[in-house]
């Protein structure tokens, strides 16, 4: 089975792929090259591999196996095997941080939870401590409802909310996909808020579309 792995170069904050030539001179996307935070933001994401769009690549074995964890909880040992995957040999200093935290549930309590079921198999793997410490404050639309970046930012500030007080300790925040990034600055900012240090997210997969991939190779060759 081959998997869309992301290898570099990548975006040095959103983890998006980006030009080999830009890998020494501009190590950033240009969405990130342009936001006022860039050299600190909030959160610096990596991922696993690509996540490719069902409609554009409908035969992608990762990208349909994410898409597929949403409802199907057996899925959950071979792709945190990608996760282990990531920390072992992609990410290693992964293994340094304090506490492993999920993205937020839902409204409501309980529940079937990919990020949550994620980052336990991490925190227990590498001797972590594990907070379920985020949750949905008010209820908004889903952000794969909303294709405008700031309109996603728009809608979800203000909206996550923190159960914990952290003391300066490093935080590793694990959701199944990076689309935008809009959900994981948001729980970066709020981990932040409430007294967490420095905040990396690990996804299993980083959106990645045509057009961007077609923008790749021609500036690759």
């Amino acid at each position: 089975m081959e998997l869309e792995i992301l290898y570099p170069p990548y975006c040095q904050v959103c983890g998006n792929p980006i030009p080999d030539c830009f890998a020494d001179t501009f190590p950033c996307c240009a969405a990130c090259r342009n936001r006022p935070d860039r050299d600190d933001p909030p959160v610096r994401v990596r991922a696993f591999g690509k996540y490719l769009f069902e409609e554009e690549f409908p035969d992608d074995v990762l990208s349909s196996e994410i898409r597929r964890l949403k409802t199907d909880e057996t899925l959950v040992p071979q792709l945190l095997e990608c996760l282990f995957y990531a920390i072992d040999h992609q990410y290693p200093d992964f293994r340094e941080f304090d506490i492993v935290v999920p993205v937020m549930r839902g409204t409501g309590s309980g529940g079937y939870s990919p990020p949550a079921l994620l980052a336990e198999g991490v925190a227990s793997r590498y001797g972590m401590r594990y907070l379920d410490a985020l949750y949905k404050s008010k209820v908004y639309r889903p952000m794969h409802s909303i294709s405008d970046h700031l309109e996603k930012e728009k809608e979800i500030a203000g909206n996550v909310g923190c159960r914990y007080r952290f003391n300066g300790e490093s935080v590793l925040l694990i959701d199944d996909t990076c689309i935008t990034g809009a959900t994981k600055r948001e729980c970066a900012a709020v981990l932040r808020a409430h007294g967490a240090g420095e905040v990396w997210s690990l996804v299993l997969g980083r959106m990645v579309n045509r057009k961007h991939l077609e923008i790749l190779g021609s500036y690759n060759g």
